[in-house]
């Protein structure tokens, strides 16, 4: 059998095997960030307990939603038009990283200063929870940070540098936050929230300095502020940053929303059950790391036969991973979720709700990177903008009534809503399903 798939394996046309073997190489490398995001998780409640994991999970969904917004949709921009260049157009990329830069770096520096005094008050009267306020300032001191992690990862990622992009996001802060976090939990007094975002500020800030050496490491890699103009950039990033803002509320704003209704133990709860439920939906973001630069390359060749058969292709093997993931996750719920601690099983029904909104993200296919990556963003921006609307109308309606279930049912109903309306919106303007 294992003689048959290698046969099989080398029949393959070579962009399909070098598609495989990246998918490969992001399914390893995401494995090792996925698994070492959901261990912090665990250290984070095991180490400081329910209220204070509360305070630190509240504070780090502001820092990654304040510094995701931050990137005023540069994010997806050098994504896009870094990766449909090629080697011969190195000049082109720079301009379009330096350009990033010079929006994303004085923005998050602004919001971050802003966050840092406003703390207090935050804590006070915003999340009625006044011990926050130490952490949170120590968020806000990130902010500049994760916005320019995730920036360059994006950019890394668009050049098909499959370890350098993982290594330079979710991973290298996670990989160097989980052993300084454990070991300051084995000192004699516990450790509270404001040590464990002080950390996170830290290994943020190298990471920053990592994905920089990594891109100008490359020779034809360097600075260039010949061309400010780039109209294709600047009138494309303000459609791709109200998708990232919109799309923020259901993944980020949602603790901090729930932060609003219910207490710092409730709002551990939520945030493990929905950190969890991600993993469902893990096989997605491997290969729309791996697929997104791809999609703009064949799109901009117009060569749509093969667009269909990657993208039909690549939702295959995502709903082929994700089923046994979502079957374990409706068996052991509970088990599942006493991983963070023991009173965190009461947070099973949660997991439960999040794993269905996580399933049909993954069956719906690649719907939102097809469509930005193809200049389509226009209509992904509409899609986020409805369903992020009705995502926090619910969110603040079911949770003021029914507490952490029902944001759960308000984040499943607004996941499932985006990516089913993306999907139409694929069959109509590239004229075909990714389902099939």
């Amino acid at each position: 059998m294992i003689s048959s798939l290698v046969s099989r394996f080398h029949t393959m046309p070579a962009e399909r095997r070098q598609f495989l073997l990246h998918a490969a190489l992001a399914a390893l490398f995401r494995v090792f960030s996925a698994a070492a995001a959901f261990l912090l998780s665990v250290v984070v409640a095991r180490e400081l307990g329910a209220e204070q994991s509360g305070l630190f999970f509240l504070g780090q969904s502001m820092a990654i939603l304040l510094g995701t917004l931050c990137l005023f949709g540069m994010d997806n921009a050098v994504l896009r038009f870094i990766g449909h260049s090629d080697n011969s157009e190195s000049d082109y990329s720079n301009q379009v990283f330096t350009n990033a830069y010079t929006v994303v770096l004085p923005a998050s520096l602004v919001v971050a200063a802003v966050t840092f005094t406003a703390a207090p008050w935050l804590a006070q009267h915003a999340f009625n929870e006044p011990q926050a306020a130490g952490s949170l300032k120590w968020f806000a001191v990130a902010t500049p940070f994760v916005s320019l992690f995730f920036l360059n990862g994006y950019a890394l990622q668009a050049t098909r540098r499959v370890i350098a992009s993982v290594c330079s996001m979710q991973l290298g802060v996670t990989v160097l936050a989980l052993p300084a976090l454990w070991y300051l939990g084995q000192g004699a007094s516990m450790p509270t929230a404001d040590d464990a975002a002080l950390l996170f500020a830290l290994a943020s800030a190298l990471v920053v300095v990592i994905g920089l050496w990594l891109w100008f490491r490359v020779p034809q890699h360097h600075w260039d502020s010949s061309n400010r103009k780039m109209p294709e950039l600047w009138q494309a990033a303000p459609h791709f940053w109200l998708i990232t803002a919109t799309g923020q509320a259901i993944p980020w704003a949602s603790v901090v929303i729930v932060g609003l209704f219910v207490s710092a133990e409730e709002v551990a709860f939520f945030s493990a059950a929905q950190r969890t439920s991600l993993l469902i939906s893990f096989m997605l973001m491997v290969i729309n790391f791996v697929a997104a630069p791809r999609f703009a390359s064949l799109h901009k060749a117009q060569k749509m036969d093969e667009l269909k058969t990657l993208a039909q292709f690549s939702t295959r093997l995502m709903i082929g991973f994700s089923l046994p993931v979502l079957l374990a996750v409706l068996i052991w719920p509970d088990t599942i979720m006493a991983l963070f601690g023991r009173e965190f099983s009461q947070g099973a029904m949660l997991l439960v709700i999040l794993a269905i909104g996580q399933t049909i993200n993954v069956m719906t296919g690649s719907v939102g990177f097809l469509l930005t990556m193809c200049g389509h963003e226009k209509d992904l921006r509409n899609i986020t903008l409805t369903a992020g609307i009705l995502t926090v109308t619910l969110l603040l309606i079911a949770t003021s009534i029914w507490g952490i279930t029902g944001a759960a049912i308000a984040v499943s109903i607004g996941v499932s809503t985006q990516n089913l309306l993306a999907l139409h919106k694929v069959k109509q303007r590239l004229g075909f399903w990714p389902v099939g």
